[in-house]
């Protein structure tokens, strides 16, 4: 059975929630994919996966437990496993998160009446009052979501051990993964979450992940993202955020040697003095087969006094192709607006290519927006620097990378993890 066939399939026999409001959500995002169909899929490198044939993935599917303790960064974090899409609760110290948030898988949010995440649950993407999905791949998520988490931070909660949110892949047979999380940073609270994707199955992975993202007054909250080493693995992962007054959110995307991916996160300031930095780092190796990325980012501001920063780079080898779309739309009559929007491309290869495209939309003349696109290759200049002071070719070669991506891993602000991906640099650069 080909994806295309085995959506159409979960969709008419779908499980109904109880909870009437999320069931008619869920209704609703339906109709609207059968309104949008594959258009958006279409129109990327996703297009070869309609053809494909996945399966869901068994519950019961387990890895050792000897892998999954090296898998973590570190064993004084919050660790939460979640295998093929559900969360493992044995694995996961669920005793260490409830004893400073509140916490609930989606499983259970969605078939036991839980009166808390109906306030969140596609929150992000209502418009004037009206459900609004943006594209067929929230609109799947939303309708076969099989697990994922709902967080709520206390207002006044300094949450200083970061939680980890591990996503392990080991299907025994080509799967559709689909989850949802659902994060909510209460009133002058702090958070620090660290996403990954990992992959110890040989066979082809098609994961969808929707995150709704609620950053009250005052609140800030990082959020760092890493996908590495996925070769079979096709990702998509949506990021919606709403920013309340003084608020400061930071996400850091490290997407590196994955088949194709596509990362798409959408902020609305629905306050004033709120701060946006969004920073990524693309790195892929050379390969027999095309590896694309697609980063877009839309921004919207609907209160004076904001600032946004986004500061992209991509490093590309053999056949890897990446594509920046960002997008800032700045309500009317708004002032002391600050934007920057920058986007530096390292091609190490003639057959590596890079498509970017910033933008800015204002109806108002009081901000203060700039953007600027940088493709090239590595300088012989430069090069030769390290040459003339008696390093080899190829550590120069390598020296060179890792300057150029340092500038973003140095603003990683977890001493464990910027160690692991400049370890991770100096390991793979060729």
């Amino acid at each position: 059975m080909t994806l295309k066939e085995k959506i159409l399939f979960l969709l008419k026999n779908k499980e109904k929630s109880p909870n009437k409001y999320l069931e008619s959500l869920i209704t609703k995002s339906i109709v609207c994919f059968k309104k949008i169909g594959f258009t958006e899929l279409k129109k990327t490198c996703f297009k070869s996966v309609l053809n494909a044939d996945f399966d869901l993935p068994n519950r019961k599917n387990e890895i050792e437990s000897s892998l999954l303790k090296k898998l973590s960064f570190n064993n004084k974090f919050i660790s939460l496993y979640f295998i093929n899409g559900f969360l493992n609760s044995k694995l996961s110290n669920l005793c260490q998160l409830k004893k400073y948030i509140k916490f609930d898988s989606l499983n259970n949010c969605l078939f036991n009446k839980n009166k808390q995440i109906t306030k969140y649950f596609c929150n992000t993407l209502f418009y004037k009052e009206n459900l609004f999905v943006p594209n067929s791949f929230i609109a799947i998520n939303i309708s076969l979501t099989t697990d994922g988490i709902f967080i709520k931070i206390p207002k006044n909660t300094n949450l200083k051990i970061p939680i980890e949110i591990i996503n392990i892949y080991s299907p025994k047979k080509s799967s559709i993964i689909n989850f949802k999380n659902i994060i909510v940073v209460g009133k002058n609270s702090k958070l620090k979450i660290i996403e990954r994707h990992i992959s110890t199955s040989k066979n082809s992975i098609f994961s969808n992940v929707f995150t709704e993202i609620f950053s009250k007054d005052q609140s800030k909250i990082e959020l760092f993202k890493l996908e590495n080493d996925l070769r079979k693995t096709y990702l998509i992962d949506n990021t919606f955020i709403k920013q309340s007054s003084k608020s400061v959110c930071k996400v850091f995307t490290f997407s590196s040697n994955i088949r194709n991916l596509i990362n798409n996160i959408n902020c609305v300031q629905v306050g004033t003095d709120t701060h946006s930095f969004f920073n990524g780092l693309s790195f892929f190796k050379k390969s027999n087969k095309i590896s694309k990325i697609y980063n877009n980012i839309f921004l919207k501001s609907l209160f004076s006094n904001s600032v946004s920063l986004q500061n992209y780079k991509g490093i590309f080898s053999k056949n890897s192709y990446g594509i920046f779309k960002s997008k800032l739309k700045i309500k009317e009559n708004l002032y002391n607006i600050k934007s920057k929007q920058i986007n530096s491309n390292l091609l190490l290869s003639n057959s590596s290519k890079v498509l970017s495209r910033p933008e800015f939309q204002t109806a108002s003349s009081k901000v203060k927006c700039s953007h600027g696109t940088n493709i090239g290759k590595l300088e012989k200049k430069t090069l030769f620097f390290f040459r003339s002071r008696g390093i080899e070719k190829k550590k120069s070669r390598k020296l060179a990378i890792l300057i150029f991506a340092n500038e973003l891993i140095k603003l990683v602000n977890l001493n464990i993890l910027k160690n692991n991906i400049r370890d991770y640099f100096k390991q793979n650069i060729r």
